[in-house]
């Protein structure tokens, strides 16, 4: 399977994960999965959630346990179970898009 496709099949998890839990509350997007590699040499995804509309509606526990939900599928597509997510306002993002580009996170 091609990363791409792998990573497509996460992100479209996650939209649905979104969707079913936020509604119209908040809007989502861009959503970026990319696989990175830990210390140890550990393949695993990194997923950057761009978000716009009242943070605050960002229930904690429902972020953190978003993981629980999308580690399985990562180890299906051959990462390790660890998934990583940083949630970013859309006010941010172009500033953190920039920042990513340069570490050749995006392309």
């Amino acid at each position: 399977m091609m990363v791409e496709e792998s990573t497509d099949k996460i992100k479209i998890k996650l939209q649905e994960l979104l969707d079913e839990r936020f509604g119209d509350e908040l809007e989502f997007g861009p959503i970026i999965v990319r696989p990175r590699y830990d210390h140890d040499g550990d393949h695993y995804l990194q997923i950057y959630i761009v978000f716009d509309g009242d943070g605050k509606k960002l229930d904690p526990r429902w972020t953190l346990r978003l993981n629980r939900h999308l580690s399985p599928i990562a180890e299906e597509l051959g990462y390790s179970s660890i998934v990583s997510d940083s949630w970013i306002e859309m006010s941010e993002w172009p500033e953190v898009e920039e920042h990513l580009k340069m570490e050749n996170v995006l392309p």
